[in-house]
């Protein structure tokens, strides 16, 4: 394993998927293994936290507008696992189809039975947002879980639909787990805290640049019984958890925290890169035009959606071996890569370099 990842590292091979770390160590500790530690006096213990940990949590809640933030150790699956854990007792669970695998974990756990509804699709066949109309009739305390941002971007009414879920005595959840840097830049959607939603399940390594494994649980509503939330994700988290990931994601969002020009430069060179981007006619570049439908009420601009006329398959195999680029998905037709505030100048350039190729090339089908 160790060989094969050295073998690919070598290829060169930009990196236009998560982690969003890019790679780039000014993003992790320089002290590195001498962080792994374990729960030894003054270190803290992630299940009872009273010390750094519980320090590191109460500044996450600051910034993100929560009562409550839990570091997740086990990805955001687990806190989409320990939240429906929490919630399954004596309320009715309402589910969005294109719900995160591990949500579905969570319910055959639980033993829930939930009702499912749909997003609505796109004219590409892809999941957009959900219609606060969906919650119309919703019965009274149910607990409703959906995914906004969407894998692909699309940002549903978060702000509508927990007035929605609200008036009926619900709960609104939200894996929001492609969404952990909205509260970072005005550029980006509201996240969902700040649109009212009662718990948010974000991913740091997806859209940020921390390493791949870590998490927040937000919880900010007294509707949320936040002792039980507590226990399931001790009941499900590692007991023994990485002190080098703890102490890596500190760093890295105090660095975010304390040096706002990072995400500043990244939209100030986003927006340069997708008027670029824009002028590549055989990969179409979906923006802002999607917002107000589709149940689509606003987008992730960090997101690169592609729409092309080949089997995006092919089109992706043909960038990684000429140009030497990886986009994050390549599926029917289209293509996703995913930025970051760690992204490079010249990844943007080889980027826009072999999109207009790609453009002005006979091989391939408008």
């Amino acid at each position: 394993m160790y060989e094969k990842i050295l073998n690919y590292l070598q290829k060169n091979i930009y990196p236009f998927h998560m982690p969003g770390h890019k790679g780039r160590a000014e993003f992790f500790p320089p002290e590195g293994l001498q962080m792994d530690l374990t729960e030894i006096p003054g270190m803290d213990v992630l299940s009872a936290p009273v010390g750094i940990i519980g320090d590191f949590q109460r500044k996450a809640a600051n910034f993100f507008g929560a009562s409550h933030s839990f570091f997740l150790v086990n990805g955001a699956s687990v806190g989409n696992l320990a939240t429906v854990c929490a919630l399954v007792s004596g309320r009715k669970i309402f589910v969005a189809r294109n719900s995160h695998v591990s949500l579905y974990n969570g319910l055959v756990i639980s033993g829930a039975s939930p009702t499912y509804f749909l997003p609505e699709i796109t004219p590409g066949g892809l999941a957009g947002g959900v219609s606060p109309d969906t919650f119309e009739n919703l019965p009274e305390n149910a607990a409703v879980f959906l995914v906004s941002p969407t894998y692909e971007g699309f940002v549903s009414d978060i702000a509508e639909i927990a007035k929605r879920v609200h008036a009926r005595g619900g709960i609104l959840c939200v894996d929001e787990a492609h969404g952990a840097h909205f509260p970072f830049h005005a550029k980006f959607p509201t996240h969902a805290l700040a649109c009212g939603a009662d718990i948010v399940v974000n991913s740091l390594h997806k859209t940020l640049p921390a390493v791949s494994g870590c998490g927040f649980l937000h919880v900010n509503s007294s509707r949320v019984d936040v002792a039980r939330l507590r226990f399931f994700l001790n009941a499900l988290q590692t007991t023994s958890p990485s002190y080098m990931l703890m102490a890596a994601c500190d760093f890295m969002l105090e660095k975010l925290w304390r040096e706002p020009e990072w995400f500043q430069n990244y939209t100030t060179r986003l927006e340069k890169l997708r008027k670029e981007l824009a002028a590549a006619k055989k990969m179409r570049l979906l923006g802002s035009e999607m917002i107000g439908s589709s149940g689509i009420f606003a987008m992730d601009e960090g997101k690169l959606l592609f729409e092309v006329g080949a089997p995006a398959e092919e089109i992706s195999d043909f960038f990684a071996r000429e140009y030497k680029l990886q986009f994050e998905m390549a599926q029917g037709k289209h293509l996703l890569a995913m930025t970051s505030v760690a992204d490079t100048d010249e990844g943007f350039a080889r980027l826009v370099r072999a999109a207009t190729d790609f453009s002005v090339s006979s091989g391939w089908c408008d």
